[in-house]
């Protein structure tokens, strides 16, 4: 190889890293500037799921979980949960849980009143197919769940029976999942934070 071909890629090579190292630097400087705007406004949409869900709480504090000697293997998919409160006296809870569906990643915010009754349920992020368990967070759908008390069960057909959630038309997964983390957060609250008693 002559000095000429070793003078053109020693040349290239030190302008692929200068202009590595830009990038990376510009992306560090992205990422630093985006990052707390990025935080808050997620911060606030789980305000807002949980005031959806919890409409009665005025204000909303987090439960230390670590503080809490709990199954934690049974209740894996619980995240977080926030007591709510309103003139200093709680109202309930809601649980953020992030469960399977029919595909990973069904975030859902669960609100339980203090007497056991679910206050709502959203679903903050899902994965779900399109046209099917996709359509588990309309609104209509979910509202079967408001006012239940006890364990909750899907139907297949029309829901009918006390604590029966009619499961969605091709979606029998993502409804099962659904119900099943509105029950997780229930017997959690029950058993450990006293709700329901």
């Amino acid at each position: 190889m002559n000095k000429v071909n070793q003078d053109s890629i020693l040349n290239l090579v030190l302008r692929l890293a200068i202009i590595t190292v830009c990038a990376g630097l510009i992306l560090g400087v992205v990422y630093a500037v985006t990052k707390g705007p990025i935080e808050e406004n997620e911060a606030a949409k789980a305000t807002e799921a949980r005031q959806g869900v919890l409409a009665a709480a005025e204000e909303f504090t987090q439960v230390a979980l670590d503080g809490i000697d709990y199954d934690r293997e049974k209740y894996a998919d619980i995240q977080e949960v926030y007591e709510g409160t309103a003139g200093g006296q709680a109202v309930g809870y809601t649980y953020s849980v992030v469960t399977k569906g029919y595909k990973a990643g069904l975030t859902l915010t669960i609100g339980i009143a203090t007497d056991g009754s679910v206050t709502g349920v959203e679903i903050t992020a899902h994965d779900e197919t399109p046209g099917l368990g996709a359509n588990a967070d309309d609104p209509e759908w979910l509202s079967q769940f408001a006012g239940t008390t006890g364990e909750l069960t899907v139907s297949k057909s029309s829901a009918g029976a006390e604590n029966e959630i009619q499961a969605l038309t091709g979606a029998t997964i993502t409804s099962r999942a659904v119900t099943n983390a509105v029950n997780l957060a229930r017997s959690f609250g029950e058993q450990y934070l006293g709700e329901g008693a």
